[in-house]
């Protein structure tokens, strides 16, 4: 990965690996020969990215890009995935990931091959994993920021890509990182933030963790008020150990972090974490080199590109480029990669509001760039940031669970701002999500709407919740408002634009508009929305032509149940990491501890494969009874496990644990892979 494809992929884990696509291909191969059940070979999937959709034999591939942050090769990597393999255009999604449908089941193994060939990676873009990385749109050109917040994220997401630890843990864990207190990386919804600061003279980093968004949101707490940056590695290692340890496996709906703090108790919790960290500053971590720590030149905290262009502190310039709903077809990105080279940009970034931005412009670059992305069929960042500030995602388009059809109701929604004269056309971020899940993050919007069924005259239709007002930074989510017929959901969101616009007091944000008028105030602006009488019209979605008949019955791919016992022998690796990052710094007694955890997960994923249960709090004495007892001691898992009982007396005895060492590596070998080939 040293060419220049890949430069801006420094130390550490790389993001590409072709094992990656060949390990897949051979899942995809035993899953189709009947060798997988679907529950394994789902969870498995997951893992690489692939995802199912609403319509069957066809996947949706999420591309992983930390901190949001484009290579510019990768456009053209982009543009031939969807082309090639995918049907329709690719969408940027809200967490900075790429996202390509419809790609047949039979070919998702060469999409993968030639994703990796890219410098690109699908790897734990799904599943119970540490989901994409995120950072602030503008890192690297802001001049608020104190450190690029996407070279962190960058550096965050190869940390733990492919670690065992985080293959499948109760349930995903979503991370952002913020360059400054403005919070653009939004710290304060996901379950693990960083929010660069100074504290005595001296940079680092403020840590948040419990927030996210959903059926149930919350807002994230405090974790450390101040970390310096080479012990955020240990700090983000503590909180996934204590997410591992204490989140539920079996009740879904309550396996995320924030529902684990709330059961603990946030001053319980926080007390296992500084223990947690204490112990692990100072282990052996993957590489991290120091940052480029800077000191802003800016310290405002409102809009900071209203224009579209933001001035970065060398004097290049930063465009925003509007992605109308954040689709993106194979020939636009074509274009925007010759556009790119044309006007001298350095890099891309994803924006969360579906967005792409060119960094490294000159003044002299912008004199053609509205023409060029005429050309394409995208408009200038002046022009387009009205249009380009409704966020949505596919709704039942292409979602299992989704209610309502959100992308047509967005198209509606673009389609009405374009209508509008240019001097109405300021720009207010509504986001609709398809459902209560929020993957378009509705609770923060100035407008947010999420999809839902309402019965009307004894038939189910299309409806929206109204949000208003959303300030997370601030910690308030946005202020609840009224549900509204979808067919009438677009007027709603006109007479609220408008509101926005002519009744706000100057210097009043959304959010202090929403709260003094309050639901009263709310429903009196929607007034002339309420004689409404329903319609035939109320019964079908924007963008469909069949009857609404309300929400699927199926199971979202994201909370989709993992294999029972598919931790055990990740945990069991992990195990044996700590055993070596405990010895390489004279940790005797841990060392020991931990390679008896190694052997008793090994052996506990050993008994669960013979269909033998043992609790987790049984102690280690117990669990190798249990196996000695059971129908799995066959004869090579009694020697390996022999040898390793046999090997620990002896490193006891000559301080040595180099044997140990090898009898426990050979005991987990042989039973994750007790043919010699991959399990």
């Amino acid at each position: 990965m040293s060419d220049a494809n890949h430069a801006h992929i420094e130390s550490g884990e790389p993001l590409a690996r072709a094992s990656d696509a060949s390990e897949y291909r051979d899942g995809l191969r035993r899953y189709r020969g009947g060798g997988w059940e679907e529950e394994r070979w789902s969870s498995f999937r997951l893992s690489h990215g692939v995802y199912g959709q609403r319509q069957t034999g066809v996947q949706m591939l999420r591309i992983k890009i930390p901190g949001g942050v484009v290579a510019l090769p990768w456009l053209k990597v982009l543009a031939g995935l969807t082309r090639d393999f995918g049907q329709g255009p690719a969408h940027i999604t809200t967490r900075q990931d790429i996202q390509i449908y419809h790609v047949p089941l039979e070919r998702t193994a060469d999409a993968l091959d030639r994703l990796n060939a890219g410098g690109m990676t699908s790897r734990e873009a799904g599943g119970n994993t540490v989901r994409n990385v995120n950072a602030c749109a503008l890192a690297g050109t802001c001049p608020r920021e104190r450190v690029d917040a996407g070279e962190v994220a960058n550096r965050l997401s190869r940390l733990w890509l492919r670690h065992p630890l985080v293959q499948a843990m109760p349930r995903k864990l979503k991370l952002t990182v913020s360059g400054c207190a403005t919070d653009c990386g939004g710290a304060t919804i996901n379950d693990l933030g960083l929010i660069a600061v100074e504290k005595n003279g001296r940079p680092g980093f403020r840590a948040l963790v419990g927030g996210g968004l959903g059926a149930v949101p919350g807002i994230a707490i405090e974790l450390s008020d101040f970390v310096v940056e080479e012990d955020v590695p240990a700090l983000f290692e503590a909180v996934i150990r204590l997410h591992i340890r204490h989140s539920t496996r079996t009740e879904r709906a309550r396996a995320r972090l924030r529902f684990t703090i709330k059961r603990l108790g946030a001053e319980a919790f926080l007390a296992q974490f500084r223990t947690e960290f204490d112990r692990l500053r100072g282990l052996g971590q993957r590489p991290w080199q120091p940052l480029d720590w800077r000191r802003p030149t800016e310290t405002e905290t409102g809009p900071l590109a209203p224009n579209g262009l933001v001035t970065a502190p060398n004097g290049t310039i930063a465009a925003i480029i509007p992605v109308p709903l954040g689709q993106l077809s194979a020939d636009q990105l074509d274009g925007l990669a010759a556009i790119a080279e044309s006007v001298g940009a350095t890099q891309a970034r994803l924006t969360r509001e579906q967005n792409i931005v060119l960094l490294g412009l000159t003044q002299d670059a912008l004199a053609g760039l509205a023409e060029a992305l005429a050309a394409i069929g995208l408009d200038s960042p002046d022009i387009g940031a009205a249009k380009a500030s409704v966020v949505t995602c596919p709704g039942i388009s292409t979602c299992r669970i989704g209610i309502n059809n959100a992308r047509a109701f967005g198209r509606k929604l673009v389609e009405d701002i374009d209508a509008e004269p240019a001097e109405d056309r300021a720009p207010v971020l509504i986001r609709v999500s398809g459902c209560h899940n929020s993957c378009t993050l509705h609770h923060a919007a100035e407008i947010g709407l999420h999809g839902l069924t309402k019965t009307v005259n004894g038939r189910p239709a299309p409806h929206y919740r109204l949000h208003l007002g959303g300030d997370v930074r601030n910690g308030a989510f946005a202020v609840e408002g009224p549900i509204v017929p979808s067919k009438l959901a677009d007027r709603a969101v006109t007479l609220l634009r408008r509101a926005l616009k002519n009744d706000r007091t100057p210097g009043e944000s959304v959010r202090d508009w929403a709260v003094r008028l309050g639901p009263e105030g709310i429903a009196a602006l929607l007034e002339p929305l309420a004689a409404e009488a329903p319609t035939d019209e109320w019964f079908v979605d924007w963008g469909e032509t069949r009857a609404f008949t309300g929400p699927s019955r199926a199971t979202g791919e994201c909370a989709a149940p993992q294999a029972p016992t598919a931790h055990l022998g990740d945990l069991a690796l992990d195990a044996l990491a700590n055993f070596d990052r405990f010895l390489a710094v004279g940790r005797w007694p841990e060392a020991l501890k931990a390679g008896e955890e190694a052997s008793v997960l090994a052996i506990r994923r050993l008994l669960a494969g013979h269909g033998v249960s043992v609790a987790e709090d049984d102690e280690a004495e117990a669990v190798f009874a249990r196996f000695r007892a059971s129908p799995a001691a066959t004869g090579r898992a009694l020697e390996a496990f022999d040898a390793v009982l046999a090997e620990r007396t002896s490193a006891l005895v000559t301080g040595s644990a180099q044997s140990y060492r090898e009898a426990l590596s050979w005991l987990i070998q042989s039973i994750l892979n007790p043919t010699g080939r991959a399990a």
